[in-house]
C-alpha cells in the first residue's frame, strides 16, 4: 500500500486524471487527456494480487470472483478515487481515476448557467446522458452541491460507488452506496419512497423496472414541491 499511496500521491500533485496498473507492465497515466508510461512504477503479478486483496472488503471480492469486475471509492493519502478492478489476459488489472479533492460547482465546470436554474426546478426528472467517462457524475455532484448549497431540502443519493462526500449545508444529504447500503437500485428507490425524500439522484438506471419506478416517482411521489434527478 505505500507504493500505491505514493503512486496517488505523485498523481494528485501532478495533475493526473487516471491509472491503470496490471501485472508485469509499466503504469499508464493519463494527463490532459493523453496517456503516457511510467517506467519506474512497475508491479510484479504477485504485488498487483496483494493490493486488490487489501483494498477490497469481503464483499467486495466476493463481487470481483462473481462477475470478474467491481467498483469502488475510496480515499487514499486524503485523495479521493475511484477503482475498477477487473480481469485482463495479465491478470487482475486496476482501472483508476483521481477525484477532485473537493465537490465541483457549476462555475468550475463551466457548465452553462442554465444548470443553475434546472436545479431549482421542485418537480419532474432531470436525466444527465452521455458516453463513458464524459463527466456525468461529475456534473450530477455539482448540481447536487448546488441545491445543498440554495435549498433547505433533503436529498438522498443512490450511488455505486459513492465518489464524492457531501456535507450537509442548507439541505441534508444521505448518500447511499450499492452494495454497502443497498442491495440494488431499485431496493434503495422503494426505500427513498418512505424516507421523506425532497431530491432522489439516481446514480445508474440499468434496467426496465428501476427505470418504471424511477419514472413513477417523479410522477407520483413527487408533487408540485419536490424533484428528483
Amino acid at each position: 500500500m505505500d507504493k500505491f499511496n505514493q503512486l496517488i500521491s505523485t498523481g494528485a500533485r501532478d495533475g493526473v486524471s487516471d491509472f491503470h496498473i496490471t501485472g508485469g507492465h509499466p503504469v499508464v497515466w493519463r494527463k490532459n487527456g493523453r496517456i503516457g508510461f511510467g517506467s519506474n512504477w512497475v508491479w510484479a503479478h504477485t504485488e498487483v494480487d496483494d493490493l486488490v486483496r487489501t483494498i477490497l472488503n469481503p464483499e467486495q471480492m466476493a463481487a470481483l470472483k462473481a462477475r470478474l469486475s467491481v467498483d469502488l471509492a475510496r480515499s487514499v493519502s486524503h485523495i479521493r478515487i475511484r477503482v475498477n478492478v477487473f480481469n485482463t489476459t495479465r491478470g487482475l488489472s486496476l482501472a483508476i481515476r483521481v477525484l477532485p479533492g473537493k465537490v465541483p460547482d457549476i462555475d468550475s465546470l463551466n457548465l452553462h448557467p442554465s444548470f443553475k436554474d434546472f436545479c431549482k426546478i421542485t418537480s419532474g426528472l432531470i436525466l444527465i446522458c452521455g458516453a463513458t467517462g464524459c463527466g456525468k457524475s461529475t456534473t450530477i455532484a455539482a448540481m447536487s452541491e448546488q441545491i445543498n448549497r440554495t435549498r433547505a431540502a433533503h436529498i438522498i443519493t443512490l450511488e455505486d460507488p459513492i465518489e464524492f462526500r457531501f456535507l450537509s449545508r442548507q439541505s441534508f444529504v444521505e448518500q447511499r452506496e450499492l452494495g454497502a447500503h443497498i442491495p440494488s437500485f431499485y431496493q434503495g428507490l422503494l426505500d427513498v419512497l418512505r424516507e421523506d425524500s425532497d431530491v432522489m439522484v439516481v446514480g445508474e438506471i440499468r434496467d426496465p423496472e428501476t427505470i418504471k419506478l424511477t419514472l413513477n416517482a417523479a410522477e407520483k411521489r413527487f408533487p408540485p414541491d419536490r424533484g428528483s434527478f
